[in-house]
């Protein structure tokens, strides 16, 4: 067997006692007539999961954020509505903290009621700062009981100092919860039942203020009052919320004297909406920041109820300046929808919109809605992201997650955009509005000339065991005949009535995402329930399964792939596998997943389907830097050694806001520019450069990751080369069986170290550059830096 794949182990030994200036000769031999197999063109997929506002504030063209008021989508949102203060994030360790700091005995009295998520909501007591506190938590720890547990001073984490007890907290139900603080001694009741009872030790704070929270949870909270141990009132109403903000992270804010209050009396569509009440006070609501180029058009609407005596103006501004307005005139006793159409005479970066109120009256406000006019011509795609995404030509996309997917509700994001419903929880720093739908997408994928790859949401109770008397199996089925069924169909005829007569064929679909907390036993009988079922819908369908999410032994690495290759390959088409590398495994990753394939790829061939590919949904390295960059091409390079097993493979994440909290996508994106990570600049330069035939390398111990490609025709030859190492390589690249070729070109990217990135000042650190290759004879001469990747084209006379 000819050995092509580098000996990492050996390598990085020798790259040990060598020095960082050290530059090695290496010599292989290229075979163009051995093909040794195919490279599907889709492993140079993507996958675009709605996902730190990939989509949903960015791919898709939408300028305002939280159109439908349903929730900003920050870890922490805190609103009033109906007398009860509401946390609706789902991050961690949320909480609300008021009152005076010097109270030392009191008793804190309230109504709690979990409205979402799976653990339960917290009782502050004796908040004298960020580290030193004291909390219970109700329904903690996978909502399985209560506990005590305070701040440790000068450290940023708690210790627990009591017991859990068992118990646990239901959603929808409103709790009666009392704490009293008496000298060391600290008791908290749940609905009058004594839950805890805990004598200080010391070591605790013995004053401070008072305050509610939630741990990846949902709450509402009422009846708040605090009052000393003889009975006098200390505080008693709803608390004051903190304002709000997340640098570039588009929020809704009050502005002005009238008064503004999210209203849950009567939305257009979802669970709520804002009421704007003046006296004749102007004032409403505002968002910022958004990018506006002088000349373009901006058009949109707003709905609206209620009544002004006066006018209702909508306004982009930066600063006091106003770029361009509008009046309309609100007197409607049922939802309306008014235009939008704004013509800015200048550009801003950081505008904002108003919606102002400039009379006296009470209007009720939905689905605000702002697009340039020449996006919606388009597509409806944001141009400059749209445009990054096509220069990557993907040949496939998966959508619409990643775990964004296992709770999605498809049906709500279909039909007229003010008729749809929001995504069901807070996710991903978003409650998305479903404004980018099962149209949309495809629409996306058709403008891109990329195949859709559709990812179902078959009701696990882990993603959606609030979702009541719901048969998942016929969702799927539907959404299958939405897409691929005729006109005259059931879902098909809905199909034709939202503008597309024509089925839309989509052949990839997958089980599920990431399935990982049940057993794999549990998941293989959920696919071979599923898969007949939506073969039955169409039977031209190609399925995925999903495989592991981890090359070790565990129950989600190797043995997940066995029991599922094992109970139902004959089932499905592909097996989804994901895998996140550590960043300091850039140079080593590739190969050990490598290996992993080639494992995974003996178990395929002795089951019930040799057949079944893979299909790596998901990869990347937790980094941003440039060894993202050499990682890729190690990955890309491995994938194409693979092409006998891997036929589809895309990376997360694709896109991220600035705001988002990981930073390992490829694209990262403001409202108005957006950076190549280098990831992104490997994967253009090798997909740019795709061939289909692998041809086979005679490389021992080369110490460059190298493939060759050879395109249908054999005219051209590609070498696909990473450098990761710290010294530099001389290659001597001789192409055998009597082909000559000709003058070869080189295109290298390379950076200083591996921890150089690309930033927003500095977008083209890390770019593609012209490499050094020459012509000798029938050889081809070229030169690696330290820590590089290139493409090295050579045509065959």
């Amino acid at each position: 067997m000819v050995i092509e794949r580098i000996n990492f182990i050996c390598l990085i030994l020798f790259s040990l006692i060598t020095s960082a200036v050290f530059a090695e000769n290496t010599s292989f031999t290229v075979y163009p007539d051995r093909v040794l197999n195919k490279v599907d063109e889709k492993v140079y997929g993507h996958f675009l999961e709605h996902i730190f506002h990939s989509v949903n504030g960015g791919l898709w063209g939408e300028l305002i954020w939280d159109r439908s008021f349903e929730g900003s989508g920050l870890n922490a949102t805190w609103e009033i509505i109906d007398n009860c203060v509401i946390q609706e994030g789902m991050g961690p360790n949320v909480k609300l903290i008021f009152g005076d700091p010097d109270w030392s005995d009191y008793e804190f009295t309230m109504e709690a009621c979990k409205t979402g998520g799976d653990e339960g909501f917290f009782m502050h007591l004796r908040v004298l700062n960020e580290k030193e506190y004291y909390w219970t938590n109700f329904g903690g720890w996978g909502n399985t009981g209560h506990g005590l547990e305070r701040g440790i001073k000068g450290n940023d984490r708690w210790e627990g100092v009591t017991p859990h007890v068992e118990g646990q907290i239901e959603t929808g139900r409103w709790y009666t919860v009392r704490g009293r603080c008496e000298g060391p001694r600290i008791r908290f009741w749940l609905d009058d039942k004594l839950i805890i009872d805990y004598t200080d030790d010391g070591k605790g704070p013995t004053h401070g203020r008072v305050g509610v929270g939630t741990w990846t949870t949902q709450a509402k909270f009422r009846n708040l009052k605090v009052t000393s141990l003889d009975g006098k009132t200390l505080y008693e109403g709803l608390p004051p919320l903190p304002r709000q903000h997340a640098g570039n992270f588009p929020l809704w804010q009050s502005f002005g004297v009238a008064k503004v209050s999210t209203s849950t009396e009567n939305p257009l569509n979802g669970k709520r909406c804002r009421k704007i009440e003046s006296q004749g006070e102007p004032g409403g609501l505002t968002q910022q920041p958004l990018c506006i180029r002088a000349g373009e058009v901006y058009a949109g609407s707003f709905w609206a109820l209620g009544k002004v005596v006066g006018d209702l103006i909508v306004r982009l501004k930066i600063g006091d300046k106003i770029l361009a307005q509008q009046s309309s005139s609100v007197s409607t006793e049922d939802w309306k929808e008014f235009p939008i159409k704004l013509k800015p005479t200048a550009s801003a970066n950081e505008a904002a919109i108003e919606i102002m109120v400039k009379g006296k009256g009470t209007v009720w406000i939905d689905q605000v809605s702002l697009m340039p006019e020449s996006w919606r011509q388009s597509g409806g795609y944001r141009a400059d992201l749209f445009q990054a995404v096509a220069d990557l030509r993907p040949p496939i996309i998966r959508w619409p997650g990643g775990c964004y997917a296992s709770p999605y509700r498809w049906k709500d994001g279909i039909g007229p955009q003010h008729k749809r419903g929001a995504f069901p929880i807070v996710l991903w720093d978003d409650k998305d509005v479903n404004a980018f739908g099962t149209d949309e997408f495809i629409a996306m994928c058709r403008k891109l000339g990329a195949e859709p790859l559709i990812v179902v949401n078959i009701g696990t109770h882990f993603w959606n065991h609030e979702v009541l008397d719901n048969n998942f199996l016929q969702e799927v089925c539907d959404w299958i005949e939405y897409c691929n069924g005729p006109a005259d169909s059931t879902w098909g005829k809905v199909r034709a009535a939202n503008g597309h007569p024509e089925p839309y064929n989509v052949k990839y679909w997958e089980i599920d995402n990431e399935t990982w907390h049940m057993k794999p036993e549990e998941y293989a009988d959920w696919v071979n329930r599923f898969a007949p079922a939506m073969r039955k819908m169409d039977p031209s369908i190609k399925l995925t399964a999903c495989g592991s999410g981890y090359y070790g032994e565990n129950e989600s690495g190797f043995y997940w792939n066995r029991v599922l290759i094992e109970r139902c390959a004959d089932k499905v088409d592909y097996l989804s596998v994901h895998n996140y590398e550590l960043p300091e495994r850039f140079a080593s990753g590739p190969d050990i997943y490598e290996q992993y394939i080639r494992r995974t790829e003996e178990l395929i061939a002795h089951s019930k389907n040799p057949n079944l590919k893979l299909n790596v949904s998901e990869w990347n390295t937790f980094s941003w830097d440039w060894r993202a960059g050499l990682y890729c091409g190690g990955i890309l390079n491995a994938f194409e050694r693979c092409g006998d097993i891997v036929g589809i493979a895309g990376p997360a994440i694709f896109l991220r806001h600035v705001s988002g909290s990981d930073a390992f996508a490829f694209i990262w994106f403001d409202q108005c520019c957006w950076l190549a990570i280098p990831n992104y600049v490997v994967m253009k330069l090798w997909r740019d450069h795709y061939a289909p035939l692998r041809v086979e390398i005679d490389s021992y111990l080369c110490p460059l990751n190298v493939v060759a490609t050879k395109t249908e025709d054999g005219k051209t030859l590609y070498l696909k080369a990473v450098n990761p190492f710290d010294y530099a390589v001389t290659a001597r690249a001789t192409i055998a069986d009597d082909h000559t070729p000709d003058q070869p070109t080189m295109t290298l990217i390379t950076a200083d170290s591996p921890l150089t990135e690309n930033t927003f000042d500095n977008p083209d650190v890390i770019k593609p550059i012209t490499g050094k290759a020459d012509l000798a004879g029938n050889a081809i001469l070229f030169e690696m830096p330290p820590f590089s990747a290139a493409v090295v084209t050579i045509p065959i006379k």
